[in-house]
């Protein structure tokens, strides 16, 4: 068997438990000349696990491993625009952590003076105390501009080779395929709302946001491909808050449902040819939050809950341009994931209004680990568990305007991501 054939073999089946790939499958994936020749394959690190490495010279021109790793920034993209184009629009899950009471204002009339039988002015009559009305704040309107930037680290899967029918001889050494490349996610966008406080309980809202994101792949300084997203979302929400509920605790709970549409302009690296494709997309979101808050004069503290639902799609599509050809199909964006974490709020009165400095820790679980492949080959998988941690200050006047500056990190085994949003309002 001669080196091309030997490299050609060698991408006929994944490791353990994927099946043996058809020809016209590895005809789509016949690697460049010399690629493999980079591979250090004399290093086993564990029963089932080979370290591969690349030489820092690395120049062969990027061929079969882009579509892989395209189809996995794809995904990350669509998946990561949607989950922050919806976080905590208006900043009300924030509001509701720290137990900030909904602004009211407070008008006082003098009491009459006392009238006497006679229909004139009394003599000598006690004053009444003057009339004071507190009026909750109806509405609120905001809104807000949010960033975002994200890393995650390249991965590799192990490729068991087949042996072709009629051979006896032992099959080539197992080799490793890019399925992710090392990507930097950046996106910016912002987002309007109004919120309608119904009685002391209950309030719902409607949000639009909207933003431009962009993921870059790469391996050693090598572009693999880059994917532009642009996602709107309409986002509807009723949210539950209950003074002195549970053990002198106040009861919150928030119930949000988010349609994005979104729009990708993708190039892909294909030999050193530019490969374009431009898919549509949307999903559905279903996200449900709930917590306690134990209320003191300077400091509010207290856990929180919450489980989100994401689903939806990356329409298939024909890829143009000079390095183009490919059909890649349909790609679904699936995710659910749980939240469990404490909160720690201050409450300080200064400057006409109320500061409200607040940090939190949280455990995310995702439950959705299975990302689907293409062209028979597995994307790259996502963190199954993340540290979030957020830092925060909102300011509420007296007069109704509120402001919020919030900071998140995400933090995980592949995956480090960084959210900064402000946050405007005004309640009347």
């Amino acid at each position: 068997m001669n080196t091309n054939q030997l490299k050609l073999t060698s991408l006929l089946a994944l490791a353990a438990t994927m099946p043996v790939f058809s020809q016209d499958v590895l005809q789509r994936f016949d690697p460049c000349d010399d690629h493999y020749d980079h591979y250090d394959f004399n290093t086993l690190i564990g029963p089932s696990e080979w370290e591969i490495e690349y030489e820092r010279d690395y120049v062969c021109e990027v061929g079969p491993e882009s579509g892989v790793t395209t189809a996995t920034a794809n995904r990350m993209a669509g998946l990561t625009a949607t989950r922050v184009n919806t976080r905590d629009v208006g900043d009300r899950l924030f509001r509701k952590r720290a137990g900030v009471p909904n602004h009211s204002t407070t008008t006082t009339t003098p009491a009459p003076a006392p009238v006497s039988a006679k229909g004139g002015m009394a003599k000598g009559g006690m004053a009444k105390e003057p009339i004071v009305v507190t009026t909750p704040a109806k509405w609120e309107i905001y809104g807000g501009l949010f960033g975002y930037t994200e890393d995650s680290d390249p991965q590799f899967v192990l490729i068991r080779p087949a042996v072709p029918p009629g051979q006896t001889a032992p099959p080539p050494a197992p080799i490793q395929v890019l399925t992710a490349g090392d990507t930097e996610f950046n996106l910016w966008g912002g987002h309007v709302g109004i919120e309608r406080r119904i009685n002391n309980n209950f309030s719902f809202g409607l949000a639009f946001s909207g933003s431009e994101g962009e993921a870059e792949s790469s391996i050693f300084g090598t572009r693999l491909s880059t994917t532009d997203v642009t996602s709107l979302s309409l986002i509807p929400y009723i949210s539950y808050y209950r003074d002195n509920a549970v053990f002198g605790a106040d009861y919150w709970a928030d119930l949000m449902y988010a349609y994005t549409d979104q729009s990708y302009d993708i190039q892909r690296n294909n030999f050193g040819l530019l490969a374009g494709g431009s898919p549509d997309g949307s999903t559905h979101t279903v996200d449900f939050n709930t917590g306690l808050t134990f209320r003191g004069t300077r400091i509010s503290h207290g856990p929180y809950a919450g489980i989100r639902w994401i689903d939806g799609e990356i329409d298939g599509y024909q890829e143009f341009g000079p390095g183009g050809g490919a059909l890649f199909p349909s790609q679904d964006i699936e995710s659910l994931a749980t939240t469990l974490g404490y909160s720690v709020s201050g409450n300080f009165a200064g400057g006409g209004g109320t500061w409200v400095p607040q940090l939190r820790a949280a455990w995310e679980h995702e439950f959705e680990d299975n990302t689907g492949n293409v062209f028979g080959f597995p994307l790259g998988t996502v963190d199954e568990d993340l540290a979030v941690l957020g830092a925060g200050i909102g300011y509420y006047a007296n007069s109704g305007w509120n402001a919020v500056l919030d900071y998140e990190a995400r933090l995980g085994s592949e995956v480090q991501g960084h959210y900064v949003g402000l946050k405007v309002g005004k309640e009347f």
